[in-house]
């Protein structure tokens, strides 16, 4: 009489079992890996936006203005952003070609594509709102703190951060006004009196112009509803001042929210791309002092 080689139901149960439980415990792992991948793939990213404004130091003797705008024959102010300036040096000549610079960004049918080295793979992916379609960018310049307004005036208040004699970041607009009169800007290498290794040059700000603030996304919210808020990689207004804060006493400076803040959705911190071309990722819970240090370009810390 030949054996029963069948599985019993107890049995069948068992494997079952086992195998739901080396699926939970793979899962994470394989949720980590995945995570991982892309925050390696948003640094790649910034690496190339960092060695763009390199390369275009070399030929112009000075890094690309954070945004721009040049005189036409009207004396309008033309609008563009940095990240159309970095184009023939991250191999978009052509497309750099097609983009009318005496026209507003929004003016250019050649902005309206979507560019893989924009966009943070961590990043949700949602290009519409209503009737309005975004040609997102998540990379751009966080070009000052704001040491009158928001949440980060505490910090200063209450001591917790000392004052510096600049809150300026590494990449300014071509002029802004500073005591009443309006004072041309040209950034080089040997101007970034602080040290380009150890300043920030390109921060984080994804998923505009949907509302995140910590994590969770806001519906219908007024920043989602306005065409020009700084959502597209050509648009000259996704470059900001900092100026809120959050966390245990408002300590945290970045992850807050995306309404043109420095926000990422790398779990725990965000990638920065320092004026060497270097990538690298800071913790949220980075003291404001030492983040501050890195942010500012002129203050001599």
């Amino acid at each position: 009489m030949k054996p029963n080689t069948a599985f019993t139901l107890v049995e069948l149960l068992v494997v079952i079992v086992i195998a739901a439980l080396l699926l939970g415990l793979l899962l994470p792992a394989v949720q980590a890996a995945r995570a991982a991948a892309r925050k390696l793939q948003c640094t790649n990213n910034m690496k190339q936006i960092g060695l763009a404004a390199h390369y275009y130091h070399n030929q112009y003797d000075q890094f690309p203005t954070s945004k721009w705008g040049i005189q036409s024959l009207s004396d309008s102010r033309i609008k563009h952003h940095i990240l159309s300036f970095l184009l023939p040096f991250l191999e978009q000549q052509h497309l750099h070609e097609q983009i009318d610079f005496g026209k507003h960004w929004y003016e250019n049918e050649a902005t309206k594509i979507r560019l893989p080295v924009y966009l943070c793979p961590e990043s949700p992916k949602q290009f519409r709102y209503k009737t309005y379609e975004y040609f997102t960018g998540d990379y751009t310049v966080a070009e000052q703190m704001q040491r009158t307004e928001g949440k980060i005036k505490l910090l200063f208040d209450n001591g917790i951060v000392t004052p510096r004699s600049s809150l300026y970041g590494m990449l300014q607009p071509p002029e802004r006004t500073i005591n009443s009169n309006i004072v041309t800007t040209k950034v080089s290498i040997a101007s970034v009196t602080d040290g380009i290794s150890n300043t920030i040059m390109f921060s984080e700000c994804a998923a505009r112009p949907f509302l995140y603030q910590i994590g969770r996304q806001f519906v219908d919210t007024e920043p989602s509803q306005r065409k020009e808020c700084g959502a597209d990689w050509s648009s000259n207004r996704s470059p900001f001042y900092i100026l809120e804060s959050c966390g245990s006493g408002g300590t945290q400076l970045f992850n807050c929210t995306n309404n043109n803040e420095i926000y990422s959705f790398h779990f725990g911190g965000a990638n920065f791309c320092y004026g060497d071309g270097s990538v690298h990722f800071l913790s949220e819970t980075i003291h404001p002092e030492i983040f501050i240090s890195t942010f500012t370009a002129y203050a001599g810390d």
